[in-house]
């Protein structure tokens, strides 16, 4: 049983159904979800999902110039914090995921026994852009997908969080950068949380070629892809920079026979009309 967390609203509930229901094709599942309300009635009789009903408004977005909608943004990420606190006081450790994640295979064991060592303080997960200025910038470390287990290490990352604008950082990624360095982390290799963010170079466009069929599964070269960060059915109000990620990875479900693909397919298609 992995204890989990999200963060999931009127505007990304159907992206977190899908999250939910990949990643419970590969593994049993507690959810602890900040939420609006509108989630909340939705989601608060499901046996395996703890509703935290934390989140007044989701009219929010850190890709604006809007103020206001950018305050909204990082209220609501403050409320992840939350969650990921009640998954640690339940179980010792909370698996946090942004709500548009797809898993494509499953945690492999030898990353699943490193939640629960009492030596590691958390995981972490490089962007892996290869991007030195934009990273210094954004932060080494991307925030939608990573392991909290110690309170204090939690704590203190919200704190700087929350003031990040008086330390005149990057929102939540860059204080995850300077938090980390005094606990011990782990990092998730490169075949974890593929975001399209690793493609935008001309080095690294290449990369793409590396994501393909082997086996009946997908694979990021000779591994295989545990889980793609991607919008695929929340409607943002920019253009969706990671498209063309969504469109190569379906393309290669649509190709394959595996059983697990096809039923999430179908299962896309089912949520889908719930976001028309």
């Amino acid at each position: 049983m992995l204890s989990v967390a999200s963060v999931a609203t009127t505007k990304t509930y159907t992206e977190f159904l899908l999250l939910k229901y990949s990643l419970e094709q590969y593994h049993q599942c507690e959810w602890y979800v900040s939420c609006d309300h509108y989630v909340h009635e939705k989601i608060k009789d499901i046996p395996n999902v703890n509703s935290l009903c934390l989140v007044k408004t989701d009219n929010c977005d850190h890709n604006v110039e809007s103020l206001e909608m950018q305050q909204n943004f990082i209220n609501l990420v403050l409320t992840k914090f939350d969650a990921c606190e009640a998954g640690i006081k339940d179980h010792g450790y909370c698996l946090f995921f942004d709500s548009d994640i797809v898993f494509t295979n499953p945690i492999e064991e030898r990353v699943v026994e490193l939640f629960t060592n009492t030596s590691l303080d958390g995981i972490v997960s490089p962007h892996m852009t290869n991007n030195w200025a934009n990273e210094a910038h954004h932060g080494y470390y991307n925030v939608g997908m990573f392991v909290a287990k110690n309170l204090k290490m939690l704590n203190q990352w919200k704190e700087m969080s929350k003031n990040h604008r008086q330390l005149k950082m990057y929102y939540e990624q860059k204080p995850l950068e300077y938090i980390h360095r005094s606990y011990v982390t782990a990092n998730f290799p490169i075949y974890y949380n593929i975001g399209w963010w690793r493609f935008n170079e001309d080095y690294t466009r290449n990369r793409l070629n590396k994501v393909r069929l082997c086996d009946d599964s997908i694979y990021f070269g000779n591994n295989q892809a545990v889980n793609f960060h991607m919008h695929t059915l929340k409607t943002i109000g920019y253009q969706n920079f990671g498209q063309f990620l969504v469109d190569k990875v379906f393309e290669l479900m649509r190709e394959s026979t595996n059983a697990k693909y096809q039923d999430f397919l179908g299962y896309y298609e089912q949520i889908s009309k719930l976001s028309l």
